[in-house]
């Protein structure tokens, strides 16, 4: 197509005047289907003011954070990405509904021009992809966004972290491969299926999870992996044992329950009675983030909360 055409010359010196006309245009036709409703899930598409926002906080170490959704259909009942929906609404029906950034890869072109250098993207920047939603969650399999996104990002090469708890993620192994630098984080926060049907019932199983990260190092990508928050743990030594087979790149953990007021007001209260009802304690966390960490110790350090995350 004529749009497609000029979309693929905005290296040339006419870059700017492409990416204008290009803005113009609807990044939405580009989907080849655009589900409203996936599940429980009700699916907005917005043209965003923004896609690369400034890091802060545990992943202050990069430079941008990138998120091609808001909101997110896993709905984890802990997450502290509740505390940044826009309103009291969207707090509480967290996991019931999602806004597509359509217009994100003509955002990400104009930020190749921005006169600021704090907003400007350049080579070798780092990104955290993504740091309030999952870029592989459900809605990524209809529209891929995300993927249109790293074929974008594969021009310009910056230093790119992903964090996911998606096998989808597996999909995209052929971009990965064309980055200079690149880690995929994966989130297994328990070793209990029956764990995490309770705290993250609508998030894919834990084997699963396994079999993805196991597929991305077979693949020679590199992989950190995320115990953050911790669940209750069954069985702490053979859970090491398992991850340290991995041998990622990185280890982090935290614990379930927040310790910052404005961060608690994002996590549900069902989510702290079930902690309660598990007697999953601070101690018996230090207990199992001890074992594991006994387990890593020949080959890696087990990170603790901002000490990890670091940018690929």
């Amino acid at each position: 197509m004529q749009e497609n055409k000029q979309l693929s010359l905005f290296f040339n010196d006419q870059t700017e005047s492409i990416i204008q006309t290009s803005s113009q245009e609807n990044q939405g036709e580009y989907f080849q289907c655009k589900p409203k409703i996936l599940g429980i899930t009700e699916i907005d598409y917005i043209q965003s003011s923004g896609i690369l926002t400034p890091a802060k906080g545990f992943i202050s170490k990069y430079k941008f954070t990138l998120n091609p959704y808001s909101g997110c259909s896993f709905g984890c009942d802990y997450c502290y990405a509740r505390f940044f929906s826009t309103n009291q609404e969207n707090v509480n029906n967290w996991g019931k509904w999602i806004k597509v950034k359509e217009n994100a890869i003509i955002l990400l072109r104009k930020a190749l021009f921005s006169k600021n250098p704090d907003k400007k993207l350049v080579t070798n920047d780092t990104i955290y992809m993504s740091s309030v939603t999952d870029p592989y969650q459900p809605i990524e399999k209809h529209i891929k966004l995300t993927r249109m996104i790293l074929e974008e990002l594969i021009k310009i090469q910056p230093k790119l972290t992903i964090q996911t708890r998606s096998p989808l993620v597996i999909r995209d192994i052929d971009l990965f491969r064309e980055f200079n630098h690149i880690r995929v984080n994966i989130s297994i926060t328990t070793d209990s299926d029956t764990i995490r049907k309770k705290y993250e019932p609508f998030c894919p199983s834990i084997k699963s999870r396994f079999i993805a990260a196991q597929k991305l190092v077979d693949s020679d990508i590199p992989i950190g992996i995320s115990i953050s928050p911790m669940l209750p743990i069954i069985n702490p030594e053979k859970f090491g044992a398992r991850i340290a087979k991995l041998n990622a790149s990185e280890y982090v953990t935290q614990f379930a329950k927040p310790t910052r007021s404005r961060f608690t007001s994002g996590t549900s209260a069902e989510f702290l009675k079930k902690l309660e009802q598990d007697e999953w304690t601070h101690e018996k966390y230090q207990i199992a983030r001890n074992t594991i960490a006994q387990e890593l110790s020949n080959t890696h350090s087990l990170l603790e909360g901002g000490e990890g995350y670091s940018p690929a």
